[in-house]
């Protein structure tokens, strides 16, 4: 999300008693160089931070943002297909984008309570108003169903906040279109609020359970790709941390108490390697009692056969097993660790 690329500048210019303005990418139609949600920011020293189109556009949209901190309302833009004999300003991509310009409160409830959430490793979803007079105004919704901030009416912040619900858990930026008017009443043609709903989840999580050769290469290529990992396994000669130089924690415990300590929730993702039912089936338990977002077993038709027997006589049915993913893995014709952990990844 665009948030990376401006937080820490937004936050050092507040400290210096900077004001600022923020551009946000709203819309992308067809081909274009960032994604919605993307942000390019300037301060009243001349400074930037960001970017909505790789450098297309950010050139006028520097002078939209300074006429913003000259008092200029905040406002929609509309960027197309560059015009190079009308020297007119677009994508040369042969895409077209929307962004919203507007000025940025640092003091703004639903902003505060958004980089605490994200800070946190708290869901959350930040719904700004587009349309005329909910325009700039901001609404934070988290996963408990509690918000902060306010888009001008408590019919409207319901709506809202009923939306972003449901889509906690689906990370990204959209435009989503509410029937209530702007105003927070029943929508005539043409009136509906629309707002930017952008969904932040915490980095994603990793629980490996077993200290194999294939969880030494699936830690090391999980991490490069920003997951957050954890190896359980209560055999401390083959959980040495030296061989998991790149996981966050490495627990020598039983994987129920591993998991339990790591806090184990559905935006988890699980792989077990450990190849021994004493490991395998605790794990999977856990696992599929926290409803985990992905839950990989290792071993071919009989492992996995002997570990679904196993669980369903503690009481798991079809329904529940059929979540996990085994053998684990993409079918590449993986032979070697390295090339497992891949498949895994």
């Amino acid at each position: 999300m665009g948030l990376g690329d401006v937080r820490e500048s937004l936050e050092r210019w507040a400290e210096a008693g900077s004001r600022a303005a923020v551009a946000t990418l709203v819309r992308v139609r067809r081909s274009a160089p960032r994604p919605p949600g993307s942000r390019f920011a300037i301060n009243d020293r001349g400074e930037v931070a960001g970017s909505v189109s790789s450098g297309c556009v950010e050139g006028d949209l520097f002078e939209h943002l300074c006429a913003v901190l000259d008092g200029a309302p905040a406002s929609m833009l509309r960027y197309g297909i560059t015009d190079e004999m009308a020297a007119e300003v677009g994508l040369s991509c042969g895409g077209e984008i929307e962004v919203l310009i507007a000025e940025h409160d640092p003091r703004g409830g639903a902003w505060g309570s958004l980089l605490a959430a994200v800070s946190e490793g708290r869901p959350a979803a930040l719904l700004t108003g587009l349309s005329e007079p909910l325009r700039a105004r901001q609404l934070l919704v988290l996963e408990d169903g509690s918000h902060v901030g306010s888009l001008g009416s408590p019919g409207l912040d319901a709506s809202a906040t009923s939306a972003a619900l449901d889509r906690i858990d689906v990370e990204g930026a959209r435009v989503l279109e509410l029937a209530e008017s702007a105003s927070g009443g029943p929508a005539g043609e043409g009136e509906r609020a629309e707002l930017l709903v952008e969904t932040f989840l915490p980095p994603p999580r990793l629980a490996i359970v077993g200290a194999s050769p294939i969880a030494e290469a699936l830690c090391h290529l999980a991490t490069c790709l920003g997951f957050v990992v954890t190896v359980i396994d209560p055999r401390e000669t083959f959980a040495a941390p030296e061989r998991f130089p790149r996981a966050d924690r490495v627990l020598h415990l039983w994987p129920e108490e591993g998991l339990e300590a790591v806090g184990l929730d559905r935006h988890f993702y699980l792989v077990v390697l450990g190849h021994d039912q004493k490991l395998d089936v605790p794990a999977l338990a856990s696992a599929l009692r926290a409803g985990c977002r992905y839950v990989g077993q290792i071993g071919g038709g009989r492992t996995q056969r002997l570990r679904r027997e196993a669980l369903a006589e503690i009481g798991f049915d079809e329904e529940a097993l059929s979540a996990i993913r085994g053998p684990v893995g993409l079918d590449i014709g993986a032979q070697t660790p390295r090339e497992i952990a891949l498949a895994i990844v």
